[in-house]
Order: C-alpha cells, then sequence, then structure tokens
C-alpha cells in the first residue's frame, strides 16, 4: 500500500515536470534522444541537486521520498538504498556530469517500477535503546609495508599493532565486540581493511597509526575522517598513508565496481564520523597529554567505502625523538588506548541519547 501511494506521489510530482508516464513493456516511455547535463536533468524532472567534485558523487532528492546517489565516470547509482547498474558510465563533458537518454530512462524505470521504499528510520521499539556493538580495529601497515621508521629503527606497523592489542582488551572489557584486520605482521591490502569491516557489520571502523614529519618538532595527535584534505600537511600525510597501494594487486571490473557501491554508501555514515572524531579527540586530549592537532579531514583511501563511522587515529609523531620513545612505552600506548576506548563511549551515549542520531 505504501508502495501504490509513493508511486501516485512520484506520478504527481515528477509528472509536473513533464516526465511521460506512457508504459511500454514495463518501461517508461524514452524521455529524451539527447544527453542531459546535470543541471538539465534537475530542473526537467524538478529533482534538488548537490555533488561533490572531491568524491566525485551526485546527490539527486525529491524531498524524503526520492534519493539518489551517482558517481562520476561509473555505472553504479544507489536509488534509495538499494543499489542499480546504469546502461554506462555517467560521463563529464567539459566538467559537466551529463546523463545519456538510456541512463535517464533506466533511473526514471527503476523508480516508477523498481523497488521504490525510501529507506526505513529504524524507530525505538519497548525497552530497546541504541547500542555500539561491533568495533573493528586497523592497525596499519604491516608485512612488507613497515610504515614509518623511527630514528631508533623501530616500524611503525609494530607500534601500532601493540596498540591496537591493548585497545582491543580495553573495549573487549567495556563490553563491545571487537575484530582486527591484522592480528600479526602481515601485509593488508587497504581494500582488505574496509571490506573486512563491511563483511563483519561492524557498527565502527577505526584506523591505527602513527605519524611521521620532516620537521623533526612536528608533535601531537590528530584524529582523521574521510573528506576534502583540509590543509597542505593533511594531503601530504594521506599521501603517504596511501603509499601501500602500490602494493596492491590488480582490481577486477567487480571489484571496482563493489568499491564504488561502498564509496557511495560512506557519504550516509559521514556526519557521525565526524562526529567519533572529535569524541576522540576530546579524550586524548584530556588522557594522553600530548599536543592536540584537532580533527582533520583527508583523503586516507583505507577509510573509502567503509560503511559505517570510519575514523583514522595519528597518534604521535615517531619523527619525534621524544614521541617515539613514548610510543616504546606500554604505559604510554595504555594511556593511548584508554583515550580511545573513552572516545568510542562518549560517542555512544551520545549515540544513545539521539537515537543512533535519528538514522
Amino acid at each position: 500500500m505504501k508502495s501504490k501511494i509513493l508511486i501516485l506521489f512520484l506520478v504527481f510530482n515528477i509528472g509536473c515536470a513533464s516526465i511521460p508516464v506512457q508504459k511500454r513493456a514495463g518501461y517508461v516511455e524514452r524521455i529524451s534522444r539527447k544527453d542531459l547535463s546535470l543541471n538539465e536533468f534537475a530542473r526537467k524532472y524538478d529533482f534538488q541537486v548537490d555533488f561533490d567534485p572531491f568524491l566525485k558523487k551526485i546527490y539527486l532528492s525529491k524531498g524524503d521520498d526520492v534519493q539518489i546517489v551517482c558517481a562520476f565516470e561509473s555505472p553504479v547509482a544507489i536509488v534509495n538504498g538499494h543499489t542499480i547498474l546504469l546502461e554506462s558510465d555517467l560521463k563529464i563533458n567539459n566538467g559537466n556530469p551529463q546523463f545519456s537518454s538510456q541512463n535517464i530512462e533506466r533511473l526514471l524505470n527503476y523508480l516508477f517500477y523498481g523497488r521504490v521504499e525510501s529507506k526505513a528510520v529504524k524507530r525505538k521499539g519497548p525497552g530497546e535503546i541504541y547500542r555500539i556493538k561491533r568495533i573493528v580495529l586497523d592497525p596499519g601497515h604491516g608485512g612488507r609495508d613497515p610504515g614509518a621508521i623511527g630514528k631508533s629503527g623501530v616500524k611503525e606497523k609494530d607500534l601500532v599493532l601493540s596498540l591496537a592489542k591493548i585497545l582491543q582488551s580495553k573495549l573487549k572489557r567495556a563490553g563491545y565486540e571487537v575484530s582486527m584486520t591484522r592480528e600479526d605482521d602481515k601485509f593488508v591490502s587497504l581494500w582488505q581493511r574496509v571490506a573486512f569491516a563491511n563483511k563483519e557489520g561492524a557498527d565502527l571502523f577505526i584506523s591505527i597509526h602513527v605519524n611521521s614529519a620532516r620537521q623533526k618538532s612536528a608533535s601531537g595527535f590528530e584524529v582523521f575522517y574521510l573528506s576534502q584534505t583540509s590543509d597542505e600537511e593533511s594531503r601530504a600525510l594521506a599521501s603517504a598513508e596511501n603509499y601501500p597501494l602500490g602494493f596492491e594487486d590488480g582490481s577486477s571490473y567487480d571489484l571496482n565496481v563493489q568499491a564504488t557501491i561502498w564509496d557511495l554508501l560512506y557519504s550516509e555514515n559521514r556526519k557521525d564520523a565526524v562526529r567519533l572524531a572529535e569524541k576522540i579527540c576530546l579524550s586524548m586530549d584530556e588522557i594522553v597529554g600530548l599536543r592536540n592537532r584537532g580533527v582533520k579531514s583527508a583523503n586516507f583511501y583505507v577509510l573509502r567505502g567503509a560503511q559505517m563511522p570510519a575514523v583514522l587515529v595519528e597518534a604521535g609523531f615517531i619523527s619525534n625523538k621524544f614521541e617515539e620513545e613514548n610510543l616504546k612505552q606500554w604505559r604510554f600506548k595504555n594511556k593511548i588506548a584508554e583515550a580511545i576506548a573513552e572516545g568510542v563511549r562518549s560517542y555512544e551515549k551520545a549515540y544513545v541519547l539521539t537515537e543512533g542520531f535519528k538514522r
């Protein structure tokens, strides 16, 4: 019944924008025999439009009933939470996204005859509260990828693994289910890390690293979420952390399509990722005592495609001799782990109070 009402709503509202609704073997009559630019498409069919040139995403909406997300140079679209493949890649012409007539037909046909229900907002039932249950920790680097190396020869991959194990123990004691992308010194590709988190159905994904800089006096911690890079240092850091891409095996077409789907879905969790980063940053500031470099954004490949709030913690500078020595000490890593765990607990309290941030 709800689907019928929604279809009537779409026919009435989209019909005002002159969409033909004549049925032909289950398909909407071809709308146009020429490509339309993004703005032309939005005007013609009465969509609100926004696009993110950094993440290469296009967002089309009609109130709360129709939500479409597309990616540049990709045949994948998310329509009301469901994945569909278009007839062809979404092309860019002189910097402007173009919708082919075939893709327009496929999108509108899907809205009229496909699964048109909106994503349901979960409501709290009697005695039910929202909880963060499962967390995936991601110790950065590993195996043939050592990460940054300190003056003493200590490797980032070893420091973050030991830190992640301490954090895992604390989170388990707090009642969370915790998995790690690696438990020992082995190489795990960046896509395998986020794919593992998605497969586990994690509620949170926390990637753990330590920083390095040419300026040996650089110090402190910072917490990142995926978005447009905020400064030159963040861009340089993202390039360094994305270096393991050079070790990746060749991707198949199916993996590229799946990666695009994950990218599209991540946009739903970005605001929550910012909240999580803020809570961890505040706890680190109160407990660890390092310089607070703040919450920042950067294009970390390991965060791309996460289907849950995902952050990357840089827990100090291995290139700073004082912080390098501290990071080798169990007591200092224990303080960092406690701070991250407290940040998660603080995030969950806010999550519960806002009924899952009104998901």
